[in-house]
């Protein structure tokens, strides 16, 4: 998969239509021409930079929103009370309006564009179309009050729909021959990592989880495997020469605790020595938790194992960030990653980078959309320059309503620092602090002395 363009309207801060372009300038017709091919027009980085809540964070937000709708609208969305959804939110209009997403992206070669209107009260407009020869064929639309979509013969009915579920969820449920391939590519060739420490251990969840499958059934392909781990952690030269998984009782307080929640769940149950109300049965009760161990070289050639959580943060985010992007570059998908420099050295970020802009390395066509505010990735001392189309920016104005543009915008200075400029403000999108302000708080008088 390929995202040529991202586009979005009123979500959070991002009050006015918006589109992150990934397709470069070059491409001025629907599709390439014979002599060249989709990747020849794309761009494999993306980079938004921006200052604090400038709205960075909002762009990979509202990416993650409408992959969100595309897999969930019609399950469990449908238990909530209203229609899931974040407009912006300082004005009555957008509050009571209607919001926009829209992808337009390559699939098997074929150029698509999936979008989709929604306000309070439900979907308000749904369209796909496609590009098999030379003009855009409409595979599937809808509008509110349509609970049957139309349909393209090729696509076959999917029945009717509900006010809040989007038909393209509706048809991934369904299993639509058409349809459903379709929309198992926006949700899972789109991979989204959020900022925050919860999500990196989630990450780290997931990475061992699937270590454990692997060892559980050998022989099966995976996505990654010890030794991958090994040498992206080897790579970024953090001193560790080996990982294996430990293997740690379930203390007892928590089993305790399940055997309490298990009586208070089945308080029916009675007899039978694995099944008594208030104990667990003995698979339970055996049961381990699964954890990471690094095995560290030390002084004198010794060695000394530290648990996952023994680890430095900067350790722990380049795992959870450099295993993904390792399954993306064989997959040839699209990593999307909020603070791509949050804990990582600089040096660790450009590699990241590098990966993806290397036609080398990059061999499938997998693209890297980040956020950051580091300017080492904008300076020259980056061995890993970023062309003009490949860096963003986000303002946010007087009315909290956030901007987006490129930097391909401004006039083009072939021997310019941009991150100089950058910080100097000559792109905006930096933040206008008042550090005199703190002179009110330090004012003796307000301040009561104690001791």
């Amino acid at each position: 998969m390929l995202l040529l363009n991202f586009t979005v309207r009123n979500h959070k801060s991002l009050k006015d239509e918006t589109t992150l372009e990934l397709v470069k300038r070059t491409l001025k017709t629907l599709k390439p021409s014979r002599d060249s091919s989709w990747r020849d027009h794309v761009l494999p980085v993306v980079g938004v930079f921006g200052a604090n809540a400038s709205g960075k964070s909002t762009v990979i937000d509202a990416i993650h929103y409408a992959i969100s709708a595309i897999g969930y609208s019609a399950s469990s969305w449908l238990d909530s009370s209203a229609m899931r959804r974040v407009p912006f939110a300082l004005d009555e209009d957008s509050r009571s309006g209607t919001s926009e997403y829209e992808f337009d992206f390559v699939r098997r070669g074929v150029r698509h564009l999936y979008g989709f209107e929604l306000g309070a009260q439900g979907i308000v407009r749904e369209w796909l179309r496609d590009v098999p020869t030379s003009r855009w064929r409409t595979l599937m639309e809808r509008t509110a009050g349509q609970t049957v979509p139309k349909t393209h013969s090729s696509v076959g009915e999917i029945g009717p729909v509900a006010a809040r579920e989007l038909a393209l969820s509706r048809a991934l449920r369904l299993g639509n021959s058409v349809l459903a391939p379709i929309a198992r590519s926006l949700t899972q060739d789109i991979g989204i990592i959020p900022f925050g420490e919860k999500y990196r251990d989630h990450r780290l969840n997931v990475i061992t989880t699937s270590l454990v499958q692997q060892q559980q059934r050998a022989g099966e392909p995976a996505s990654f495997d010890f030794g991958d781990i090994e040498t992206l952690l080897q790579m970024a030269d953090v001193g560790i020469l080996s990982v294996d998984l430990r293997e740690d009782a379930v203390p007892p307080e928590t089993l305790e605790f399940l055997a309490q929640l298990r009586k208070l769940l089945y308080p029916e149950e009675s007899g039978g020595e694995a099944s008594a109300p208030g104990e667990l049965p003995q698979e339970a009760v055996d049961e381990v938790i699964h954890g990471l161990e690094f095995t560290h070289r030390g002084p004198r050639d010794q060695t000394g194992k530290l648990a996952v959580d023994q680890e430095s943060e900067g350790t722990k985010a380049w795992l959870a960030l450099a295993v993904p992007a390792l399954s993306a570059l064989r997959e040839g998908t699209v990593l999307v990653a909020d603070e791509l420099d949050a804990s990582l050295h600089p040096h660790l970020v450009q590699l990241l980078i590098g990966f993806f802009n290397d036609p080398e390395f990059n061999a499938n066509g997998a693209q890297l959309i980040f956020t950051s505010h580091d300017a080492f990735v904008l300076s020259p001392l980056n061995q890993e320059t970023l062309a003009p189309e490949q860096v963003w920016f986000t303002e946010k104005d007087h009315e909290g309503v956030s901007t987006l543009y490129s930097l391909s915008d401004f006039p083009r200075h072939a021997d310019a620092n941009i991150a100089r400029r950058y910080l100097a403000g000559r792109y905006g999108a930096v933040p206008s602090p008042t550090p005199h302000s703190i002179l009110r708080l330090l004012e003796t008088d307000r301040v009561e002395v104690v001791g």
